[in-house]
């Protein structure tokens, strides 16, 4: 890939639309809905009611979780490599933000979206692997320290523009492309604390 950018996106409108709107076709698929349905639970109507691994994970186990935590990654890898094909660095930025917005807000009618999070880390890794890496790592020893996933998941995030700031950051031209990811970020985030306090309200409802 070619070496830590810098500057404002330099695309054609028209590109940029159609990257975001290719990436958001790819985030659209409901991935946690098709394999719930494969194996015989409703991730819509059981569990937390949201439709991501975590869900289907405590609903159908390990194997069911994981194959829909690596479609999620591919949501967001494919439209992230395609825009960086098409477009370098930024044109990885919009199609992993279509992504993202296609799976909190799918093109499906009446599809529910998720938390966005499976499907922001695809595409950051594309943006930035090393720093991915470093924050799957985080994200990987918090969890086996605290048994938690959504801590996990925030430490993984937050380590992730942490290594990046190390990895290569040295002047404001540079900040400006790690908006662009940050923005990706952002809108998963946004989503995931949205939608973990409308799961808490509905297992409150369903309490005696």
């Amino acid at each position: 890939m070619p070496g830590f950018p810098s500057g404002w996106p330099d695309l054609p409108i028209g590109v940029v639309l159609g990257l975001v709107a290719v990436g958001w076709l790819c985030g659209s698929f409901p991935s946690a809905v098709v394999v719930g349905r494969i194996v015989g639970v409703d991730v819509l109507r059981q569990g937390e009611g949201n439709p991501g691994s975590a869900n289907v994970w405590h609903l159908a186990g390990p194997v069911a979780g994981a194959t829909v935590l690596l479609l999620d990654l591919a949501r967001g890898v494919a439209p992230g490599l395609a825009g960086w094909v098409l477009g370098g660095y930024w044109g990885a930025v919009f199609g992993g933000l279509g992504a993202v917005l296609g799976s909190v807000r799918p093109l499906i009618p009446g599809m529910r979206g998720g938390r966005g999070v499976g499907t922001a880390a695809g595409a950051l890794a594309v943006i930035e692997p090393v720093a991915a890496a470093v924050g799957f790592v985080a994200a990987l020893v918090t969890y086996g320290v605290v048994r938690r996933a959504p801590t996990a998941t925030a430490v993984g995030f937050v380590a992730y523009p942490v290594a990046w700031i190390v990895l290569g950051v040295r002047s404001v031209d540079t900040l400006v492309p790690m908006a662009g990811a940050g923005l990706i970020a952002l809108v998963a985030a946004g989503r995931w604390a949205v939608t973990r306090g409308g799961a808490q309200r509905r297992r409150d409802r369903r309490a005696p």
